[in-house]
């Protein structure tokens, strides 16, 4: 269960896409519960929407107001989580459902949280939760999954955020690639110019201004670059941040007259391919404690080298010196050192994406998530979990 889902542009939807087909074809079945209004098709699991998952829904509510100094429930939302829990219980009744995985229910509003423990209470369903994220001012709502029967977050720096902001202790389980799809991809075009990708949402905090500054300092040492900057339309915009964002970075691009050098461009997950192919570096110099970097483990895993900042849990993704680089955030001269030497030196860009597509390959490969998951399922205690395969 998540808010999103492709085609809304994420990590978690991404994610959760490529996990759901996975044990689809290892002969699960998956009953993919969601917010989203038109769900994009994933052969072989079941995708449900509902109205109370759909964040529009809170975002109206709680618009001006301090969630994260909240500590009580509204009657609207014990009874939206009534609602929701009422249908929920017939979706596991009607599916046989013998566990529900729940993914970023910690944020936004209690009402899912607060309808799957009422199920647990009931039905004895087993809930696991994973945490993509972690927001210090808003500790509040995570009270709900506290009792839940598994607690997972995906990276180290993730696992101390959860003790130490929400008290509460999580088993870190990276996340996987898909690899196969970026495995075959073809080399950099050898045109004579250079593309450096920066794929990520455009918000303030995902170091899109570093980024251009970055190209005008490449521009006026001579070399010839552009960059690639991905535009999602739909994407979990909590905040409401992106559309004043991409003014204000409008007006950045066209005062350094960098106009014709900046390509701002789609991103539905099955373009991301292509854009890796097209590219020789892979940025993504974020201000904001990533909580790992899909982005950038994809761009490994399509061979090619990346630059990213020492903050949250990038550096557990990127090995410095072997698979890319890992600069100090907001540091302009670090990015363009880095950036430019990966550029001028081909041969030193091929060792570091080999050696990041091998990193991927062997730590952050989706089938060796899939496994450590379904051991996890297969743990739990048999008589909540009748009949579920021991293995994956």
């Amino acid at each position: 269960m998540h808010w999103a889902f492709p085609p809304t542009v994420g990590g978690v939807e991404s994610h959760l896409a490529d996990y759901a087909a996975l044990l689809a074809r290892r002969g699960h079945t998956v009953t993919l519960l969601t917010g989203e209004t038109r769900p994009r098709p994933v052969d072989r699991v079941e995708i449900l929407t509902h109205p109370l998952l759909r964040l529009a829904e809170y975002q109206r509510r709680t618009a001006g107001q301090d969630g994260g100094a909240r500590r009580w429930l509204t009657p609207v939302e014990q009874a939206q989580a009534a609602e929701l829990h009422r249908w929920l219980a017939r979706v596991v009744d009607s599916r046989g459902v013998r566990l529900v995985h729940g993914h970023n229910l910690h944020h936004f509003s209690p009402v899912p949280a607060l309808a799957l423990g009422r199920l647990q209470e009931q039905t004895g369903t087993p809930l696991l939760h994973t945490y993509h994220s972690v927001w210090p001012e808003d500790p509040w709502t995570a009270q709900f999954c506290r009792s839940w029967d598994g607690h997972y977050v995906v990276s180290d720096y993730l696992a101390f955020a959860c003790r130490t902001h929400l008290g509460i202790r999580a088993r870190r389980a990276y996340l996987g690639i898909a690899t196969a799809r970026f495995r075959e991809l073809p080399p950099a075009p050898d045109d004579g110019s250079f593309t450096v990708l920066l794929p990520a949402r455009l918000i303030p905090d995902k170091g899109a201004e570093l980024a251009v500054r970055m190209l005008a300092r490449l521009r006026q040492s001579g070399l010839p670059v552009r960059l690639v900057l991905t535009s999602p339309h739909e994407v979990v915009d909590w905040h409401r941040e992106q559309q004043g964002f991409l003014e204000r970075l409008g007006r950045l691009i066209d005062g350094l007259g960098l106009r014709p050098h900046v390509e701002l461009v789609p991103t539905p997950k099955e373009l991301m391919p292509r854009l890796y192919a097209r590219s020789h570096v892979v940025v993504y110099p974020s201000d904001y404690p990533e909580p790992l970097g899909l982005a950038p483990l994809e761009a490994m895993s399509a061979g090619r080298p990346v630059v990213v900042t020492a903050i949250g849990g990038l550096p557990e993704a990127v090995v410095h010196g072997r698979t890319g680089y890992v600069v100090t955030p907001g540091s302009l001269e670090q990015l363009t050192d880095r950036v430019g030497r990966l550029l001028l030196d081909p041969g030193l860009s091929k060792r570091l994406g080999q050696a990041g597509r091998r990193h991927v390959e062997r730590q952050f490969n989706l089938d060796t998530y899939a496994d450590k998951m379904c051991a996890a399922y297969a743990a739990l205690p048999a008589d909540r979990v009748e009949g579920l395969p021991r293995s994956g």
